[in-house]
C-alpha cells in the first residue's frame, strides 16, 4: 500500500502561516483550512497504525532470520576411577556447534506474512486519515448550520421585538388588545428558548471539531459562505473505485497474510533439520572431529498438521468473507447516499426558488395588510415565524446535501 506523505500538507501549512501570520488567530476558519490543520497534526488514531506497521516490518525481518546456533562445551569419556584426563586415550574435551534450519520455506513465508500485515496496517492508516477528513467536514458543516440558524433566529426575534414595541405603543393608547402584548412576549420567550437549544447544538459541533483541532482553532468563527466540496463522479464511477478504498485494501492485505499462514502451516509437513559439528581435544594424542546432520521426521504429528492447515484456511476464508461484507455495506451506503444527495439538491433548489420566496412574499403582504388594518396581529406573527422556519429548512437542506456529498467523497477517495 503506497504511503501518502504529509509533506505537501505541511509545506502548505507553513506557507499559510508565514504569509498570513495573523490569519491563524483572527480570520474565520474555513473548511479547507480546518481539514489542512487536522491533517497536519499527528493524530494518535493515525500514528498508532504507523507504529504497528513498523513493528510488523521489524518482526518480519526478525522471523526471516535463521535461529541462533547453539555451542556445546563438555568432557567425554572421563575415567571415573582416577578422573585423570590423560589416563585414557578416549578422554577428550569437546567443543561443538549446532545450527538448526526451520522446515521448508517457513522463514521466507513468515517474513512475507508480516510484510502483508504491515501493508494492511498502512492501508488502515490511510483509511483512518480519510475518516478524519470526513469527521472534520461533517463537524464543520454542522457547526456552520447552527451558526446560521442562530443568526437567522436572532434576526426574526428582533423583527418580532420591533413589532412588540408597536403593539405596546398601541396598547397604551387603547388601539391594541392586551392579548397581542401577551402573544409577543410568548413568542419572544419561545425564540429565546430556541436560541439556547441552538447554542447547545453549536457547542456540540464545536466539541466534535476539537477531536482533531486544538481549542484555539476549533473556537474560531467560521466563514459565512458555504464551502465548495470537490465534485462527485457518477454513481457507477464511485462504485468502481470502492475496490481501491483503504478499508478494502486493508482486508485484501489481511487475506494475503492469511494465505501466507496457510503456506506456513503446509511447511510443517516437511522435516526440520540441523547440522552438528564438533571438535575433541585429547592432549598429546591426535584430536578428533565430528560432523552430522539431524532430521526431524513429522511421523506422529500428521493429524496436528492437518488441523493446523484447516485452521489457517478457515482464517483466510473468514477474511475473504469480511471483505465481501465490507464491499456490500459500501455499495449499500453508496446507493442510499447517492439517491439521498440527489433528492436533497432538488428539495434545496425547490425551497430556495419557491418556498422561501413565497414565505417572504407572504410576510411582506401580511405586514402591509396589518398596517392597513386588514389583517390581525396573530396572522402577522405567524407569517414572520413561517418565514423563519422556511429559511432554517433551506439552510438545513443545503448543509445536509453537503454532508451527504462529504460521505460520498469518503467512499470515492477524493479528499
Amino acid at each position: 500500500m503506497p504511503f501518502i506523505s504529509k509533506a505537501p500538507w505541511l509545506a502548505m501549512a507553513a506557507v499559510i502561516s508565514l504569509a498570513c501570520p495573523v490569519m491563524a488567530q483572527d480570520a474565520p476558519l474555513s473548511l479547507p483550512e480546518a481539514v489542512l490543520l487536522a491533517r497536519q497534526a499527528d493524530d494518535p488514531s493515525i500514528e498508532v497504525w504507523r507504529a504497528r506497521a513498523e513493528a510488523l516490518e521489524h518482526r518480519g525481518q526478525s522471523e526471516g532470520a535463521l535461529p541462533d546456533p547453539m555451542v556445546r562445551v563438555g568432557l567425554a569419556n572421563v575415567p571415573l576411577r582416577t578422573f585423570d584426563l590423560n589416563d585414557e586415550a578416549m578422554t577428550q574435551t569437546q567443543i561443538g556447534v549446532r545450527q538448526a534450519f526451520p522446515r521448508g520455506q517457513t522463514r521466507r513465508l513468515n517474513r512475507e506474512m508480516r510484510q502483508a500485515e504491515a501493508q494492511s496496517a498502512r492501508a488502515a492508516m490511510v483509511g483512518q486519515e480519510r475518516q478524519m477528513v470526513l469527521d472534520v467536514r461533517l463537524a464543520w458543516l454542522e457547526r456552520y448550520y447552527w451558526h446560521r440558524a442562530e443568526a437567522q433566529t436572532r434576526i426574526s426575534r428582533e423583527s418580532i421585538r420591533q413589532l412588540g414595541e408597536v403593539v405596546e405603543a398601541g396598547f397604551s393608547t387603547g388601539r391594541q388588545n392586551s392579548h397581542n402584548v401577551f402573544r409577543i412576549e410568548l413568542e419572544t420567550r419561545l425564540l429565546d428558548s430556541r436560541l439556547i437549544e441552538i447554542q447547545r447544538h453549536g457547542e456540540t459541533a464545536q466539541a466534535d471539531m476539537m477531536r482533531y483541532l486544538d481549542y484555539q482553532t476549533a473556537t474560531r468563527d467560521i466563514t459565512p459562505a458555504l464551502p465548495v466540496l470537490p465534485a462527485l463522479g457518477s454513481e457507477e464511477a464511485i462504485r468502481q473505485s470502492l475496490a481501491a478504498h483503504p478499508d478494502i485494501l486493508t482486508l485484501a492485505a489481511r487475506i494475503d497474510a492469511r494465505e501466507r499462514g496457510v503456506q506456513v502451516a503446509r511447511q510443517q509437513y516437511q522435516p526440520g533439520w540441523a547440522i552438528d559439528a564438533g571438535y575433541g581435544l585429547r592432549g598429546s594424542r591426535s584430536d578428533m572431529a565430528s560432523v552430522g546432520v539431524s532430521v526431524e521426521i513429522p511421523l506422529f504429528s500428521r493429524r496436528r498438521q492437518d488441523e493446523a492447515v484447516s485452521a489457517a484456511r478457515s482464517l483466510r476464508e473468514a477474511e475473504e468473507l469480511s471483505r465481501d461484507v465490507a464491499l456490500l455495506e459500501m455499495n449499500r451506503a453508496l446507493e442510499r447516499d447517492y439517491a439521498r444527495y440527489q433528492r436533497q439538491l432538488e428539495n434545496a433548489d425547490f425551497y430556495e426558488t419557491d418556498v422561501v420566496v413565497r414565505a417572504r412574499q407572504t410576510a411582506e403582504a401580511v405586514l402591509s395588510a396589518y398596517e392597513n388594518e386588514v389583517s390581525d396581529f396573530a396572522e402577522l406573527v405567524r407569517a414572520e415565524l413561517a418565514l423563519l422556519e422556511a429559511e432554517l429548512a433551506l439552510t438545513r437542506l443545503k448543509i445536509d446535501a453537503l454532508q451527504t456529498q462529504a460521505r460520498l467523497l469518503y467512499l470515492a477517495g477524493d479528499i
